[in-house]
């Protein structure tokens, strides 16, 4: 019978259940000292050895009783005989017998095997006595401590060959779901099957804390299966990781064979993501079940595995850098669930400005563009536009700092950009795809430095200046053209000759842009002229970001026809067919033209480099001639 989720748990409940039941300290193991990097020692480390050992020399000179130097002074020099009164030494030589002082062989005066001085010296001048850095038997690590590369060294010359360190987590991770494949070198997944990646972002985060991880082959949706791989698993693991599996739904057997094989400690956590996370016991050893999605998964791993690792290794959590920021958009959240929000930072007229991103739990990308993320209390439904928020940084805040945000209208050619502005002048360009519209809202509201833009104005025909004017008309702007650009028909080329017009649209299945994008205008001005219902348009309410999702839908057969650009429906393997040529331009305050980083966005514009950049990667449907060349400048 099929158990449902039991009542989720408060998150710092689930994490303060975990600790006290599976805290313990690791086992302890002995390794060489000079393979114990980033180890954690079991035990207080003594010194074995004095270092240095024996007393030396600090100085290249001559070694000489300090006794013998009497009388040595300006003028008036002292002839020392070799073998006698002194000995060559160099440094780290061991000192000679009878000798207790080393003087600098740029303060001797050689004379055939004489020396001759003109300065009595002290005893133990320029001598490293016994145990000058390390007396045998001094403390030199407590326990646990996690052992950095200069702990190495001094272990080392302490006699320290050996060392107890905590054992390493063995953690064993167990991919789980029908459609589940591995990575296959040159090989793409057939339809129904997904590449099973979860894995390799846990294995590399738990290996970055210091545990040792085994991957087993994904086990297919049966129960049986799924037991035969948690007994093997607890009896080689400290700890085990079960992706997927965890909800209600059918095939979903996670919960109910860790209850039959153990102990089910809870079922839900009040988070999002992550809420269907589960926590149990197998013959004393955890096991986690992780919500499939990566996001999920990945939250999960930092919330709850996490302090468990750490508290085991008995090393406090790092903390997590912070910064307060206000946000460029309201911020909506569920009472009740404590939700962690993935967010982009840009550094604006001296504010940092959050910028929420997808939520959805399956956007791995999300990951990887996110800055830091947002944690909205259960107690709240989230945050307005404006309201200052802390975000925790997963990029150095210096980092974000010196990087351009642009906010606006999406194409290709941005990350051409971005990568010239990397290359040429190391610098550092982010965009965020909100549309024409909402990035000149953005623009006027200080939230970006610049933003892209390509509306079509339905009174006069002109792109972008009718808009600006309107929208910012105390604002002195300058618009500078980044390319031209076909926009057209994205269609399978077996629809390629079937559609010639825009009533053709309420014909087949559609995909649209957002509305406020540049590209949703076009379409919009389109359908009024020609006198079309968009409620004609089967799809029409469909809404993607951008021209790439737009495309990939109808490569995809979820549609079978959009309108985007032409380089977008090259890169499925599209049929295009072209409807007009239009102005895709950046524009920015002439306030930040002062900007190093401005000028050098502007500078590779205008130097035709990314004209080439273009045909180089053989981008297709833009006219670069143009690029840099100013289009409009306002005279507020």
């Amino acid at each position: 019978m099929r158990q449902h989720f039991l009542q989720s748990i408060p998150l710092s409940e689930a994490v303060g259940r975990i600790v006290k039941e599976f805290g313990q300290a690791m086992r302890e193991e002995i390794v060489p000292t000079w393979e114990a990097l980033d180890r954690v020692t079991a035990q207080p480390v003594f010194a074995k050895l004095s270092s240095p050992h024996y007393a030396s020399a600090a100085m290249d000179g001559i070694a000489v009783r300090a006794s013998d130097t009497k009388g040595a002074r300006p003028g008036q020099p002292l002839r020392l005989r070799l073998g006698q009164e002194y000995v060559p030494v160099d440094t780290g030589d061991a000192l000679p017998a009878g000798r207790d002082a080393v003087i600098m062989i740029e303060q001797v005066v050689p004379e055939g095997d004489d020396a001759l001085i003109e300065q009595a010296v002290p005893a133990w001048q320029h001598v490293r006595p016994v145990g000058e850095d390390i007396v045998a038997t001094d403390l030199l690590l407590p326990r646990y401590h996690r052992v950095k590369a200069v702990d190495l060294g001094a272990m080392l010359a302490a006699g320290v060959t050996d060392l107890a360190v905590l054992a390493r987590m063995r953690t064993v991770i167990i991919p789980t779901g029908d459609e589940m494949v591995t990575p296959r070198l040159g090989v793409a997944p057939n339809a129904g099957e997904i590449i099973e990646f979860n894995s390799s972002i846990i294995v590399s985060t738990l290996k970055a804390w210091g545990a040792d991880c085994l991957v087993t082959a994904p086990v297919k949706d049966d129960r049986s299966l799924l037991e035969q791989a948690l007994r093997s698993a607890v009896r080689e693991g400290d700890l085990v990781l079960v992706i997927a599996g965890t909800s209600t739904g059918r095939g979903d057997y996670t919960s109910d064979t860790v209850a039959q094989l153990g102990e089910l400690l809870f079922h839900g956590v009040a988070m999002r993501p992550g809420k269907p996370v589960l926590v149990g016991r197998i013959g004393g050893v955890p096991v986690f079940g992780v919500p499939g999605y990566p996001v999920s998964a990945t939250l999960c791993l930092h919330t709850l595995v996490k302090p468990l690792v750490f508290a085991r290794f008995r090393q406090p959590l790092p903390e997590e850098p912070a910064v307060n920021g206000v946000l460029s958009r309201r911020l909506v959240s569920g009472f009740g669930v404590e939700e962690f929000v993935r967010v982009q930072v840009g550094a604006v007229a001296e504010r940092a400005i959050v910028t929420p991103l997808g939520r959805g739990a399956g956007a791995v990308t999300s990951l990887v563009k996110a800055d830091g993320y947002v944690r909205v209390p259960s107690s709240t439904e989230g945050f307005a536009e404006g309201e200052e928020v802390t975000v925790k940084l997963w990029r150095p805040w210096t980092q974000i700092a010196s990087r351009l945000v642009c906010v606006g209208s999406h194409d290709v050619v941005l990350d051409v950009l971005a990568d010239l502005l990397k290359t040429e002048h190391n610098g550092s360009f982010t965009s965020s795809h909100v549309g024409s519209l909402a990035g000149l809202m953005a623009l006027s509201r200080n939230l970006c430095h610049c933003t892209t833009t390509h509306l079509l104005d339905e009174a006069t025909g002109t792109y972008n200046v009718p808009f600006i004017q309107r929208l910012m008309p105390d604002r002195d702007l300058l618009l500078v053209n980044v390319v031209k650009r076909w926009q057209g028909f994205v269609v399978p080329t077996s629809l390629e000759s079937e559609i010639k017009s825009w009533r053709d649209l309420c014909r087949y299945k559609f995909v649209n842009r957002q509305s406020g994008s540049g590209t949703r205008v076009l379409l919009d001005y389109h359908l009024r002229r020609e006198g079309i219902d968009p409620a004609e348009i089967e799809g029409y309410e469909r809404e993607e970001t951008t021209h790439l999702a737009v495309a990939c839908a109808v490569s995809a057969k979820e549609a079978e026809v959009g309108l985007g650009i032409k380089a977008a429906a090259v890169a499925f393997g599209l049929s295009f067919i072209p409807l007009c040529l239009e102005n895709y331009d950046l524009l920015l305050p002439t306030a930040v033209l002062k900007d190093e980083r401005i000028s050098a966005l502007l500078g590779v514009l205008a130097s035709g480099r990314l004209a080439r950049e273009i045909a180089r990667l053989c981008l297709q449907g833009y006219d670069a001639s143009t690029a840099g060349q100013v289009v409009w400048r306002s005279h507020a």
